[in-house]
């Protein structure tokens, strides 16, 4: 089974400028992510955009996706909906044209008990053969979240091989990783968190940030795992005021990628570049101006 550990960014995805997908320049920004040392890559994510995509839109995502990582590192396609059956379908697609894994947001609307979460992921995981990763952000999610009962009989049962875990609580994260006792990943959600979690035993991270700073990121989880801890603890603590002044969403990624002379392009409506302030922006490029980005 493919191991998912280390920095796994959930990749942007590049739109041309009527707001169509970009699958050339997205899958460009893939080989620059790999190039820079990245363990995995993560399409088709909250990063990406996914859920503002047409099925077709989607589908053509995660196959250009797994085509430019092309078995370098292991590609995770993002396959979670509300609905089990669309979930299904949809990480069947991305098993046959070659996802090494599939993650799957926690469905959240209308709200599902934690039975209906867990049937959920036992559904999806009978019906694929690659492995599945849960993803939890309370945050976006409305504030659903797996209960880490859930987390455990999941693992227990073989049913996930790994979770993102964006509660941005490292109680909670710490907990999780306590409890599941290594059968799967634990991998952090927030990079300004990375090296508090593997401390406790996290695999790694999927974060936005580090499709800004891939290598900066990567040098956190390579570090802890030398034992040059303070090394890690340096870069950890650099890096903190970028990832506050960019955010957890697309829009401030894409702006700072813009900035860095990366752009891929605008958001798929509703997002709109005025969702960003000209005080954000301008904290945004004095960060990528500290960590000599720009």
């Amino acid at each position: 089974m493919t191991e998912f550990k280390g920095v796994i960014p959930p990749v942007v995805t590049a739109f041309d400028s009527d707001r169509n997908l970009d699958l050339n320049r997205t899958a460009e920004f893939i080989r620059w992510q790999i190039g820079e040392g990245v363990h995995g890559i993560f399409v088709a994510g909250s990063t990406g955009e996914y859920t503002l995509l047409s099925d077709s839109e989607l589908k053509d995502l995660i196959k250009a996706g797994v085509e430019a990582v092309g078995g370098d590192v292991p590609c995770l396609a993002g396959t979670g909906f509300h609905s089990t059956r669309k979930s299904i379908e949809m990480s069947q697609y991305a098993e046959k044209v070659g996802a090494d894994g599939v993650t799957l947001a926690v469905p959240h609307y209308p709200l599902p008990t934690q039975e209906g979460l867990y049937q959920h992921y036992k559904m999806v995981a009978e019906n694929v053969s690659i492995p599945i990763l849960a993803y939890a952000w309370p945050g976006q999610h409305s504030g659903v979240n797996l209960d880490p009962e859930t987390v455990v009989r999941l693992a227990d049962e073989g049913i996930i091989a790994g979770m993102k875990d964006a509660t941005k609580d490292i109680v909670h994260t710490t907990e999780l990783i306590r409890l599941t006792k290594g059968k799967i990943a634990i991998l952090e959600g927030f990079a300004s968190q990375l090296l508090q979690t593997l401390v406790v035993g996290a695999a790694g991270a999927i974060c936005t940030v580090a499709n800004l700073i891939p290598a900066e990121v990567v040098s956190i989880y390579e570090n802890f795992q030398k034992g040059n801890l303070e090394e890690a603890k340096e870069m950890q603590l650099k890096i903190i005021p970028l990832i506050e002044a960019s955010g957890a969403h697309p829009y401030g990624t894409k702006e700072a990628l813009k900035l860095m002379g990366k752009g891929v392009g605008p958001s798929p409506m509703p997002i709109i570049d005025d969702d960003l302030s000209e005080a954000v922006r301008a904290n945004i490029k004095k960060e990528l101006q500290k960590l000599g980005k720009l």
